[in-house]
């Protein structure tokens, strides 16, 4: 199994914090996660996980850029987005157990760090520096994902709330010229295409809910916990 090397860990680590900020971030804590990960070299086109697919890990970029896709409502794979490092990505199926919710697809030679369902799984459940990182990440990294979806959102509805922001020079009259008339053509087009990347977007939301409450109870109980280590600490002093 190879490990990612120190120096690519610590650089790694510094940008997953500055990128995904959270509080009481540590990049020393994130490099220790790191650390129990495996390295993985992937080549252009390799799909890293699959839409619909049961997940077992996630994957933490190291180089390189990944392409996010998803079917809308024709089967038609859309764009959602273009992710370069470091990111992290894969664990919304690890979080909630549900099947992945997108397609992730190498754009060009990359690597990951890749961290297996079990390792994930201890680390959650235990009240370590490295653990309490790795949730809070998560946390801020699906957060931002949501953030993301909905700037899109209020895009669409800036964009099209009125199709003759597009063009000016249109009219609703039937004397409206063929070049006129294209350009209404190409703002509808738009539209749909936009709705339809939208409709991929929030798909990728659709979860497990009861998996989801279960992971929550189970990180509620942890940090419970280290509060009271906190406070017996404190009383001990």
């Amino acid at each position: 199994m190879q490990r990612i090397s120190a120096t690519d860990s610590d650089r790694l680590a510094k940008r997953i914090v500055a990128h995904h900020s959270f509080p009481g971030a540590s990049h020393a804590a994130i490099e220790r996660v790191l650390a129990m990960g495996e390295l993985q070299s992937f080549d252009h086109g390799s799909t890293l996980c699959a839409e619909g697919l049961l997940g077992d890990e996630i994957f933490f970029l190291v180089r390189g850029n990944i392409t996010v896709l998803r079917k809308d409502g024709t089967g038609e794979d859309r764009i959602l987005s273009d992710m370069t490092c470091p990111n992290v990505f894969g664990h919304m199926a690890v979080v909630d157990g549900s099947r992945r919710s997108a397609t992730c697809k190498a754009n060009g030679p990359v690597e990951v760090v890749v961290l297996p369902r079990r390792i994930v799984d201890r680390l959650v459940a235990e009240g370590s520096i490295a653990g309490i990182a790795l949730r809070r990440l998560l946390i801020a990294s699906l957060c931002d994902q949501l953030s993301n979806a909905n700037g899109f959102v209020r895009k669409i509805v800036l964009d099209h709330a009125d199709p003759r922001a597009h063009n000016p020079s249109s009219s609703p009259t039937a004397g409206r010229s063929t070049s006129s008339l294209s350009r209404s053509d190409r703002t509808m087009n738009q539209q749909e295409q936009d709705l339809r990347t939208l409709s991929a977007k929030l798909g990728g939301w659709e979860t497990n809910f009861e998996g989801l409450d279960k992971y929550e109870r189970e990180i509620e109980l942890v940090m419970d916990e280290d509060q009271k280590r906190t406070l017996d600490a404190r009383r001990k002093n």
